[in-house]
């Protein structure tokens, strides 16, 4: 079986798709993501650091410079030629492959969308899952508190969550997920769960409630005010939240104003702090709220 890596760089227009789909199935598990900036070498990102692409495959001449008007053209490939189609998610910094690898955008943004892009850093999308802590498994086989995972970018809060959707999806709970970016599980995956997939957090959130009558939902990256509101009828309803947010520390969540009213809808009794992008999925620590 291929890994994903091929899927992600094979959505490249050649010649980079060519050079980088010429890479070594022994490495490319190891691949986080592609990182191609203009007038810089193609990058990987491998164990949450940079490295050059030429490194694993230095024949491959288009790696080692990637010309502006390569990466205009990666962009416009990636988007499939129609930018306006992606246009609510561009509005966010990132587009969605089909295959719910993300893709972020940087550049110069202009009034109606970006008028230059200068980075693309794509996402490669596995269905990867960690070992649950005792603490955690109890959590959802009693369902009597919702359980926020913290971390900081690329500590693994998707793959933490993704193993406890995978979790639930084996026992006779009744949950719906919230996969806004289609990252968290997907179009394909087949699962024991009502999924809504690239669906606005807080507007899935309030289907899910009003049609899917669920023990528990699932959501990843809180954060506005409008997750919050959902969150608080949610709470009221009875549903249990298994979510993440952006914080590098557990003590940070009620210093930070948009994290401190999440805490305050009293939707959470256990927080989970991962440890870090050279270990994804890890706990470092677990906090009862």
């Amino acid at each position: 079986m291929m890994d994903e890596y091929y899927r992600v760089a094979g959505c490249l227009p050649e010649p980079l798709r060519n050079e980088l789909t010429a890479l070594n199935p022994a490495l490319a598990s190891h691949i986080q993501e592609i990182r191609l900036r203009a007038g810089q070498p193609v990058q990987f990102t491998v164990k949450g650091r940079l490295t050059p692409a030429a490194k694993f495959l230095p024949k491959a001449e288009h790696l080692q410079l990637l010309e502006e008007s390569t990466l205009r053209e990666c962009f416009l490939t990636l988007c499939r030629h129609s930018a306006y189609a992606y246009e609510e998610e561009l509005e966010q910094g990132f587009l969605t492959l089909p295959d719910g690898s993300r893709v972020g955008v940087a550049g110069v943004r202009g009034a109606s969308g970006f008028a230059k892009v200068t980075s693309l850093s794509m996402r490669v999308s596995r269905w990867v899952i960690c070992s649950l802590p005792g603490e955690v498994v109890a959590r959802l086989a009693a369902l009597d508190g919702g359980i926020l995972v913290a971390g900081a970018p690329g500590s693994g809060k998707t793959t933490f969550l993704r193993s406890m959707v995978e979790h639930l999806a084996r026992t006779d709970r009744v949950f719906s997920v919230v996969d806004e970016r289609g990252e968290l599980v997907g179009d394909s995956r087949q699962l024991s769960c009502d999924v809504y997939t690239r669906c606005p957090r807080a507007q899935g959130i309030q289907m899910a409630l009003r049609c899917m009558n669920p023990q528990a939902i699932v959501c990843d990256e809180l954060g506005t005010v409008q997750d919050a509101a959902a969150l608080e009828e949610g709470v009221a309803s009875g549903a249990v939240f298994l979510a993440s947010v952006h914080c590098d520390s557990l003590e940070n969540l009620g210093k930070k104003p948009q994290l401190a009213r999440l805490l305050a809808t009293g939707a959470f009794c256990l927080a989970v702090l991962l440890d870090g992008r050279e270990r994804p999925g890890s706990v470092a620590e677990l906090r009862s709220l």
